[in-house]
């Protein structure tokens, strides 16, 4: 009776006679929708119901753990599903079949994040006040999305905001909340949904649809009169150059060279002629810093087009292999270079290696070395021959998955972001695809114009709302001339990070304490 008056809940959600197997059912429809919402299918509006079974599904178990488990069913096969192309890319880098090990093992550890965030959302709906329950439950899911970003086995692929790259007016608001906002907002919607279909007899469900759904219409004309307003800044011509150079069939060094001066010098026809040439991730096939042939063939380019060059490459230094994004510019004899951070668990280098080789070591073929991330961002910088400063915030293939990464670049004073990559390694134009989402988003929270140069494909040029300025197509050999715009000022997401997380962190430890200290005063 006391807890009646406080307003808690003190008997599940389930209103009807559970049957076999139905809450798996709707932990699998789900992930239906969610795999659909999401590249290939691209249907993105999807999204915002996709979750919805889940939801009923996992607040109608009868106990933490089915509720966990139904989540856990949800992430493995939505995962499983999304990212089927790790265990053709590993196994085609590695030669074996431990690309599948590798699949099944990333998608075994990270289900996980799904099950905690079910278990959560189940102790909620029968813990907290029936009108915070679902802000609840989209605050649990905003904290379990940033979880996923830490630790070096960390894989944040297909995050939910991810899904929406192409809808850009709900996306503006990233630059406030960062991407984390914008799941907020769908998850609000599909919870909303959920608790609307389990009990519509209720008013407050249906005043809590109501109320979700204005609040994401009134996001999206913030984002319409966005979209409106371009960010004016020095422009800066730039030549994005794919050299179609793929990783399974990768031509003699001297072959590769020749590719990358004939892109260059057929750009430089352009008129008026670009100021920065932007080459993929593993462009050289030399170390451009510690090999004298790579070191005088980019800095002779560099001399020849008047302009910087900016190329990925395997380096050597300190007495470790670090991918790297290096900078020459006419007349500096010493190129600027950036190290990678945030490596690929699999793909640059083999997690617990000393326990894995011993075990595999005879079956897979390992490789000999792992790559070394870099310690910290390193905005490149330069001044043009024309006298225009240049500011480029590199951030290399994987990175783009990690808002941290890019908004420290942004920071430190970048003006304008550079993401090399070389997604030949995916075998899967999907795969392209929800990488490209993720840079979409990266373009919004840091208010920031992209140049994105790959070996296949996808490469573009994204604008500062988002919006594809230009795109290649994939598989050919080609480059893009196009106006970027040099832009400074900080977001509220770059001044300020992740604190949308952090406020959901504390609603959700304000409504367990409040929970806890009610229990206790009701049982004393």
């Amino acid at each position: 009776m006391i807890a009646e008056e406080i307003g808690f809940k003190t008997e599940p959600t389930q209103t009807v006679p559970p049957r076999k197997l139905w809450g798996l059912r709707l932990a699998l429809l789900s992930a239906l929708l969610l795999w659909l919402a999401n590249p290939p299918a691209g249907l993105w509006p999807l999204a915002w119901v996709a979750l919805a079974p889940l939801i009923v599904g996992v607040l109608r178990a009868r106990h933490f753990a089915q509720a966990a488990w139904r989540g856990y069913l949800f992430g493995w096969v939505f995962l499983g599903s999304l990212w089927y192309w790790i265990g053709l890319t590993i196994s085609a880098w590695t030669g074996s079949a431990i690309g599948w090990v590798a699949w099944f093992g990333l998608t075994f550890i990270l289900a996980g994040f799904f099950a905690l965030w079910a278990g959560a959302a189940w102790w909620l709906d029968r813990n907290v006040p029936e009108q915070w329950a679902v802000t609840a439950l989209a605050a649990a899911w905003v904290v379990m999305e940033w979880v996923r970003t830490l630790g070096a086995l960390s894989m944040p692929w297909a995050q939910l905001s991810y899904t929406q790259y192409r809808f850009l007016p709900i996306l503006q608001i990233a630059d406030f909340t960062g991407a984390y906002g914008v799941s907020f907002l769908m998850m609000l919607v599909n919870g909303a949904l959920a608790y609307f279909w389990m009990g519509r007899d209720k008013p407050l469900r249906a005043r809590r649809l109501w109320a979700a759904c204005t609040l994401c219409f009134m996001v999206c004309l913030y984002g319409l009169a966005r979209l409106q307003q371009h960010d004016v800044g020095h422009s800066l011509q730039v030549a994005d150059l794919q050299t179609n150079v793929s990783s399974y069939q990768t031509p003699s060094p001297e072959t590769q060279l020749q590719i990358m001066h004939r892109l260059a010098i057929n750009a430089k026809a352009h008129v008026p002629n670009p100021q920065l040439y932007v080459f993929p991730e593993s462009a050289s096939p030399y170390d451009p810093v510690q090999n004298p042939s790579g070191y005088l063939f980019f800095h002779q380019l560099a001399d020849a087009t008047k302009a910087a060059i900016l190329t990925g490459a395997e380096i050597h230094a300190r007495g470790a292999d670090h991918n790297a994004a290096v900078l020459f510019v006419p007349d500096l004899p010493q190129p600027r270079v950036y190290y990678k951070q945030q490596l690929v668990p699999f793909g640059e280098f083999i997690p617990f290696r000393s326990i894995l080789s011993p075990l595999f070591g005879r079956l897979f073929d390992f490789p000999n070395t792992d790559l070394t991330p870099g310690s910290h961002a390193r905005v490149l910088q330069a001044n043009l021959p024309n006298g225009l400063s240049l500011a480029i915030g590199p951030f290399i293939c994987y990175e783009s998955m990690y808002p941290a990464r890019v908004r420290a670049m942004t920071r430190q004073g970048a003006s304008l972001l550079v993401t090399i990559s070389n997604d030949s390694w995916f075998l899967s134009r999907a795969a392209m695809q929800q990488h490209l989402a993720a840079v979409v988003l990266r373009a919004i929270e840091n208010r920031r114009q992209v140049v994105r140069s790959t070996t296949t494909g996808i490469t573009c040029m994204v604008d500062a709302e988002g919006y594809l300025l230009a795109q290649l197509p994939t598989n050919q050999e080609g480059f893009l001339v196009h106006t970027m715009h040099l832009l400074h000022g900080q977001t509220l997401y770059v001044r300020f990070g992740d604190w949308f997380v952090g406020l959901c962190f504390l609603l959700l430890c304000g409504l367990f304490i409040t929970q806890m200290r009610r229990r206790k005063a009701h049982t004393s």
